[in-house]
Order: structure tokens, then sequence, then C-alpha cells
């Protein structure tokens, strides 16, 4: 099974407050990869993946902001019509429900990756094996 820890930060529903977190992300040299931004009339929550996880955790905590890391599916797929689809029936032979997902720009003009919130990574994760879908790791996410 592929490790990709996602970081989910909370943050104020206000303006400057995601800039705030980003502009941090830079000075710490820290370069988010993937990210999506679902919001509440009081907060947000911002969901990366980054090129350093646990620097990233660290500097949002001393800067007191609240985090969670959760683990997540990551894939790469080609990007023609029917390929996301092909994957959610993957997955939904096996039973895995999905939370919720993202895509984010990949190696290649060619693919299309997406983070995949999932109830049961190990079973998410077989069940794209054995689909033949590419299962992208922390690593690979953070060379890209």
């Amino acid at each position: 099974m592929s490790n990709v820890r996602q970081i989910s930060v909370f943050i104020d529903n206000k303006p400057n407050q995601l800039a705030g977190v980003m502009r941090m992300m830079k000075e710490s040299k820290i370069n988010a990869r993937a990210l999506t931004v679902a919001d509440t009339k009081d907060f947000g929550i911002l969901r990366m993946i980054v090129n350093d996880t646990d620097k990233a955790v660290e500097k949002l905590k001393a800067a007191s902001f609240a985090v969670a890391v959760t683990e997540i599916v990551a894939i790469s797929i080609p990007d023609s019509p029917g390929q996301l689809s092909r994957v959610l029936d993957i997955l939904g032979s096996r039973n895995v429900n999905i939370e919720y997902l993202y895509t984010f720009l990949g190696k290649s003009d060619r693919s299309v990756s997406f983070v995949i919130r999932v109830d049961d990574n190990e079973n998410a994760s077989e069940a794209l094996t054995d689909g033949g879908i590419i299962q992208l790791t922390e690593n690979d996410i953070a060379e890209m």
C-alpha cells in the first residue's frame, strides 16, 4: 500500500487566512503539490500534500494552527474519457466508500493525478493494484 499523508489545516473563513498559510509555507521552503479548500460559514479546511510533510506540520503547529494528518490514496491515470469512471467502478466493486477526491497536476500532460480519501485504504490499494491503476507514493508526489 502506498503511504501518502495529507495535511488538513483548519483556518478561519476570513480574508487573508489562506494567504497567511501559504506565505508561511513559502518562507519555510515547503512546496504544496496538491491542495483543495472546503469551507463552512465560520472556517475552512485546507487539505494539501506537500514536499515535506513533517516540516509543514511542525511549522503549522508552531503557528498555532489546528492540524491533522491522514493517509490517503493517490493515483495517476491516463487523461482520457472514462478513466476516472473505471477507477470508481474498481473501488465500488470492493465496497470502498469514497469520502472525497480532488485532482492535481502530475508529471505528464497525458495523465491526471487524484487524491482519494476512502474509508479503507488497504482494501482500496489492493483493488487499485488488481485493476492495474498506478498508485503514487508520498515521494512520487514530492518529486513532481
